[in-house]
């Protein structure tokens, strides 16, 4: 009797394990040697901005002004403007993409090579190419696809508009929600486009020197991947109720038994 107690006793012990353990290496994205840890990098506390540099499929949003907006509206979608003021997804059909030449085709304007420039210059150029149409003409220049998106181990993982001109990786997270219990917030990977290579950077954010670092702050387009730790490997919630309840329900009856 005692013999089948304990057979079935290691039998509920290896059911248990074999629910709740979650293999943790099957379940972390992007494995390899490509990433780099922030410390092994030259430099990496050294705070370095600047403006942020269009490179091809940027979408932009562009609008020429002048002293009688009746002379510039030629030049400019108002209608498409409105439309995209009350509906944002309308915005990917009104802005202008860069092409992979690195220019935008505008309007009268003819073709306008933007891919390299700064919000600012790509305004200046603007500009200039409108007042051969206008006199004391202007342009406004900014960003539509400046989101950043933040998945894994986060509450609310999703793509997130930037609602400033700076965002940094912690606020980025906060965005989703924060990192859950199970986050492994010393591998947190930023994935960036800079140029046709990609980069991966390993970022522990419990360390403070990171707010030093030219990576603490975002650049549109960022991933932020949120690894797991090694708790998640027994995660009591993946046990179905049913099963846990009668799990419980013979445990006892067992050791009931046991006690005779």
């Amino acid at each position: 009797m005692k013999s089948m107690i304990k057979i079935y006793l290691v039998s509920i012990v290896g059911l248990f394990m074999a629910v709740s353990c979650v293999s943790l290496k099957e379940s972390i994205y992007l494995q390899g040697d490509m990433a780099i840890k922030l410390e092994d990098l030259e430099g990496q506390y050294k705070i370095e901005k600047g403006d942020y540099l269009v490179k091809p499929s940027d979408l932009l949003y562009i609008r020429v002004t002048s002293l009688d907006d009746r002379s510039s509206a030629f030049l400019n979608n108002e209608s498409g403007y409105n439309a995209m003021a009350n509906n944002p997804m309308s915005a990917s059909l009104l802005g202008y993409r860069v092409g992979l030449d690195g220019s935008i085709d505008y309007p009268f304007l003819g073709k306008i090579y933007v891919a390299g420039l700064s919000l600012h210059e790509i305004a200046q150029k603007v500009e200039l190419a409108a007042s051969k149409y206008i006199d004391q003409s202007g342009a406004i220049v900014k960003l539509l696809n400046d989101h950043v998106t933040v998945m894994g181990e986060v509450k609310t993982p999703g793509r997130f508009l930037m609602n400033s001109e700076e965002i940094s990786i912690l606020e980025a997270v906060s965005l989703s929600g924060d990192m859950t219990d199970f986050a492994n917030r010393k591998t947190v990977r930023l994935i960036r486009r800079d140029g046709e290579t990609p980069q991966m950077i390993i970022i522990d954010t419990t360390d403070e020197k990171i707010l030093f670092s030219p990576y603490f702050y975002l650049k549109p387009g960022d991933i932020i991947y949120v690894e797991p730790r090694r708790l998640k490997q027994w995660n009591l919630s993946a046990i179905p109720l049913g099963l846990a309840t009668s799990l419980v329900s013979v445990s006892i009856l067992v050791y009931t038994l046991t006690q005779r």
